[in-house]
């Protein structure tokens, strides 16, 4: 398994707020949107009964007992007559997800455009350790990140970091690294 080295930048933070913003704070790989918060990471927005993003949420009973639900459980519940009539449910904490930052070469103080792919917390679990541009990958890209692979071969193989713009126009030629590799 691949490790992850240094440390994140001081101006780093910086860095990963770009990369949201430059997703439309939207997860990459899945869509999904985020609302940005107070911490500026993003906060989960909820997308239709059945989101498997919402993580738990954490129930307070009237008799002080507290349990772990998940969102599609929640729904059924707050249309039940017990939920409706106030009887059981005293205080509701949403866990909300975060859209996360993934360093796609491993190295956290390599704030790069094409290192840093915004992520919803499933997706980025995901690919954690599946994802290794060391490795050829020899398959069909996905689009969402074919730019960010071009991106990662332009600095491996031609030593310089390229615009995002520059990765797109050059994709076919960048992305055809991968077959000259041993």
């Amino acid at each position: 398994m691949r490790r992850f080295t240094n440390d994140y930048n001081p101006d780093g933070k910086e860095k990963r707020s770009e990369a949201r913003q430059a997703a439309g704070n939207r997860c990459l790989r899945c869509g999904h949107p985020y609302e940005c918060g107070s911490h500026g990471k993003g906060e989960w927005s909820h997308c239709d009964n059945g989101c498997t993003h919402a993580g738990e949420l954490r129930i307070t009973k009237a008799n002080g007992e507290q349990s772990l639900i998940n969102a599609s459980h929640m729904v059924k519940f707050m249309l039940s007559p017990s939920y409706r009539a106030g009887r059981y449910i005293i205080r509701i904490e949403a866990h909300w997800r975060i859209l996360t930052v993934h360093h796609m070469d491993g190295d956290k103080s390599n704030d790069a455009w094409w290192n840093t792919l915004a992520l919803c917390q499933r997706c980025h679990l995901e690919i954690q350790g599946k994802l290794d541009p060391e490795t050829p990958f020899f398959l069909p890209h996905s689009e969402w990140i074919k730019p960010y692979i071009a991106g990662f071969y332009a600095k491996k193989y031609e030593g310089r970091n390229i615009t995002r713009q520059e990765a797109e126009e050059r994709m076919t030629e960048l992305l055809a690294y991968e077959l000259k590799c041993p």
